[in-house]
């Protein structure tokens, strides 16, 4: 080859590899609205082409946001298709984005079979390495820089609103990757965001820029880590993900998703100084100390523990107040704290719990749980979120009642049958057909 045709070539070569990529203004990416993209999904009963078309939706509705949980969503759906290949890809763009459940296999049931290919054996790998990071209680960490990311965005929202969802859009597409978890499990949409943020309570949002700072939360989390300490001892297995404080809208104090752990800052506010206007009665009663910021976290840990393989009965009121009240209960044996609520004072009375129980009994195997959990300002014939309560009550009597400690919290945690659990507590009767008899407390 002739030396000036080369350097022909060398020349081009360098001028695509000095070609910078722009990427496009933020009014051009798609932001997907979770509420309507799940809607899709409610059909009860679906073809695995359906499946497939559900899953080929959120990856095409995540090209932009790029959230892990969305891809493990569309994995779930093309398991459901029985795609294995699909599944593993869609997997794998998770754990690109941030996912940390090395336990996310346990949530497709028979995949472990159908990994037998090159990229199935990665995902194996990549998720054991994930495992061995997590086994440590040191990888725990309170990450704040999502709510620091915030405030420019939202002060920028503040001065112009014409412009407000186009700056919380910004937040979302130019913060770090858990914001855009978060928005799936929480935000929901833009609209939620301004209707919460920006026109009902901006005061109070306010407000929570001068009272949070990450040098309030070094002794809570040295308090957090000792409580994982002495829970680590119960659950040899247990994985310690990162935990993200991000700004809320004001509906839930902490979740879960597969990156980890979220606490909504925005819970943790409450002071003598607090602003109170455009806040809900729910929200003003619900809103929490940094104090109580452990507490929380501990019992979003547990989420992240549990994986459940009882598909029967996982998504009925038998299941869910077991997985919410294990929660609380695993942070009281974790912490030496006793668990003292409202709720636990409302059910002492003989005759709430024996109306309770009897309520209880019937909505067992019902898919609705509207009448037992997160249902704070939308029940008026006793307390909110009595599942909660209910579920605690049974997990303690189970644990107290099972004569292996380490293996009722393996059974707490990974139930194959929830049923197991009521017959080894004091509750059994609620899986009978006789008459309720209220245990005392």
């Amino acid at each position: 080859m002739k030396p000036t045709r080369l350097a022909f070539i060398l020349l081009l070569l360098g001028i695509g590899a000095c070609r910078t990529y722009e990427e496009p203004p933020i009014r051009d990416l798609h932001l997907p609205d979770i509420i309507a993209l799940f809607e899709l999904s409610e059909k009860q009963e679906l073809s695995k082409k359906e499946f497939k078309f559900l899953g080929d939706t959120l990856i095409a509705a995540n090209q932009d946001l790029q959230a892990a949980q969305l891809y493990v969503e569309a994995a779930s759906f093309y398991h459901q298709a029985g795609t294995s290949k699909k599944t593993v890809a869609a997997l794998h763009q998770a754990i690109e984005k941030g996912m940390a459940n090395p336990k996310i296999l346990g949530r497709f049931p028979g995949i472990e079979e159908s990994l037998e290919f090159p990229e199935g054996q990665r995902l194996k790998q990549r998720l054991d390495s994930i495992k061995q990071q997590l086994e440590q209680v040191s990888h725990y960490k309170l990450e704040m820089r999502a709510m620091d990311h915030f405030w420019p965005y939202f002060d920028s929202a503040l001065k112009d609103t014409s412009k407000a969802r186009e700056e919380l859009k910004k937040f979302l597409l130019q913060g770090p990757p858990e914001i855009r978890d978060f928005y799936v499990v929480r935000y929901g949409n833009l609209d939620l965001m301004y209707g919460q943020m920006i026109n009902a309570t901006p005061d109070y949002y306010r407000y929570l820029k001068t009272h949070i700072h990450p040098d309030s939360l070094q002794a809570l989390q040295a308090t957090t880590r000792k409580w994982m300490t002495n829970f680590k001892d119960l659950y040899p297995q247990a994985v310690f993900p990162k935990v993200f404080i991000v700004p809320g809208i004001l509906n839930s104090g902490g979740t879960a998703t597969e990156m980890g752990m979220f606490v909504g800052g925005d819970m943790y506010g409450r002071s003598e100084d607090m602003p109170t206007d455009g806040l809900s009665d729910w929200q003003k009663n619900s809103i929490m100390n940094f104090k109580q910021l452990p507490g929380l976290t501990i019992h979003e840990l547990m989420h992240f523990q549990q994986n459940y393989k009882d598909t029967v009965n996982i998504d009925k009121v038998m299941g869910a107040i077991i997985g919410e009240g294990v929660c609380d209960f695993l942070v009281e044996l974790s912490s030496g704290v006793p668990l003292q609520s409202d709720n636990l004072s409302y059910l002492e009375d003989p005759d709430n719990m024996n109306f309770i129980l009897n309520e209880l009994k019937n909505d067992l195997y019902n898919s609705d749980n509207s009448k037992w959990l997160y249902n704070g300002g939308s029940i008026e014939d006793r307390p909110h979120d009595l599942g909660y309560t209910l579920g605690y009550l049974i997990s303690k009597s189970y644990f107290q009642n099972h004569p292996d400690k380490i293996q009722a919290v393996h059974e707490l945690l990974n139930t194959e049958n929830f049923k197991v659990i009521y017959k080894g507590s004091n509750y059994s009767f609620l899986l009978e057909k006789d008459t309720i008899l209220s245990p005392s407390i």
